[in-house]
Parts: C-alpha cells; sequence; structure tokens
C-alpha cells in the first residue's frame, strides 16, 4: 500500500508541475498548443486505464465467480455500476477485428467411438470440437494437444491440417486439425477437465454432429465422412 500511495502521490506531483509550467507560457498560442497536447495525453491516459480496470473486474468476476452484485460490493460499486464496467468491456472485446485476436485450433479428435466434441458453458457456440486459442510461441499441434488434454483429458496425436476460416458465430480465424487418441490413451475415459470452460463431454456419432453443430466446417464434415466410412469398413 505504501508503493501505492508514492506511485499516487509522483503522479499527482507530474500533473501539478505540468500545469504550473503552463501558466508560465506567456505566448497564448503556444499555452494553447501545449495544454491540447497535455488534454490528449490524460485522454489517452484515462481511456486506457478505464480499459484495464474493466478487464480487472471482468477478472476478478470471473475467477472468483462473483455475481454482479457481489462484484459491486467488492469494488465499492453499485450493482448497476458493475453490471455496466462488465458489459462495456465485454462488447469491447468482441468488438476487437478479428485478425488482431489469436487464431484458434478446433481439433477433430475421431476414433471407433466417434468424434470427440464439447458442450460449452458459455454457450459460444454451444457444442464444437476441442480447442482454444494458439499461445505465442506454439504451433497449431502443440495448441491442440495442450486444449483437449486440458478440456477432456485425454492424450493425442495430431495430424494434418484440414483447413482454416473465419467463424460464423465468433468472428475468430480457426485453425481444423485432425488427430486421433495416443496409443496409451483409454479413448472411453475422458471427461470435463476443464469445469469452467466446458459442460460436457461426448463421443458423438456422424448424424449427432450435423443435428449439434449446423455450422460446422464442409471440409472438417467432409473429412468426417471419410473416416466414417472408413471405421465402419
Amino acid at each position: 500500500m505504501a508503493s501505492d500511495d508514492k506511485v499516487r502521490q509522483q503522479l499527482i506531483n507530474a500533473l501539478s508541475a505540468a500545469l504550473d509550467d503552463l501558466e508560465q507560457v506567456a505566448n497564448p498560442e503556444e499555452r494553447y498548443r501545449r495544454a491540447s497536447w497535455l488534454v490528449d495525453q490524460l485522454a489517452e491516459a484515462i481511456t486506457a486505464a478505464g480499459k484495464l480496470r474493466g478487464r480487472a473486474a471482468v477478472a476478478l468476476r470471473d475467477e472468483e465467480e462473483l455475481s454482479l452484485a457481489h462484484l459491486g460490493e467488492r469494488l465499492g460499486l453499485s450493482k448497476a455500476r458493475a453490471a455496466d464496467i462488465v458489459r462495456d468491456t465485454t462488447r469491447a472485446s468482441a468488438a476487437r477485428p478479428a485478425q488482431t485476436q489469436r487464431p484458434v485450433v478446433a481439433v477433430i479428435v475421431t476414433a471407433p467411438e466417434g468424434v470427440l466434441a464439447i458442450r460449452r458453458t458459455d454457450g459460444n457456440p454451444p457444442w464444437t470440437f476441442p480447442g482454444g486459442e494458439i499461445e505465442p510461441g506454439e504451433t497449431p499441434a502443440v495448441a491442440g494437444r495442450r486444449e483437449v488434454k486440458e478440456e477432456t483429458g485425454l492424450d493425442i496425436v495430431t495430424g494434418r491440417v484440414l483447413g482454416k476460416r473465419i467463424h460464423p458465430q465468433t468472428g475468430r480465424q480457426v485453425i481444423y486439425l485432425a488427430a486421433r487418441p495416443a496409443r496409451h490413451a483409454e479413448p472411453r475415459s475422458v471427461f470435463v477437465n476443464d469445469e469452467r470452460a466446458v459442460d460436457e463431454v461426448r463421443w458423438l456419432t456422424r448424424s449427432e454432429v450435423d443435428d449439434l453443430m449446423p455450422d460446422a466446417y464442409d471440409a472438417v464434415r467432409a473429412y468426417l465422412d471419410r473416416d466414417h466410412r472408413r471405421h465402419a469398413g
């Protein structure tokens, strides 16, 4: 807390000094230009701090699974104000152009049991293939193995990239990656390994994919058709 107080005082002193310097500028035009620059810098700082505050509030809500009322209590805000901050932050994140967001890998794990799928807690989309954001320094294969393990507990062996697209619901770039269970893995032992993101893990039949994932990528559908015929044969 002492460190926080020191930083606050340094910021107050810097702003006071800048305003004092402006008062000493004799030329009105020059004073106006310098004051405008200071206003612009402060506006940018306020915007950046507001975004940081919003992301921190959303992170606190998600990490501790707080209701808006409890979030407001923790932050010293009303429930309505907490809801405003969360809503504005979520909207800003959703509006961020897809090209500035990290690509997502979707892993198409097939086995005699079917194709592995998860039901998401956020419902966006309700049913999907396991996967997630590709972290900096990861390849799609590394990210795919990590995400499937984190979400379903299954060790996999990755194969080829089936295709790429911008997802019609999320607006994110998705890389679709073929995979199969690792030789030592037991496919029937899959389970919900990440309860915050996943509600259910299932092996789906080919027809269930069509029923539960009507927007499934055409390249994935074609791959599943070939895989279904191979396992049936």
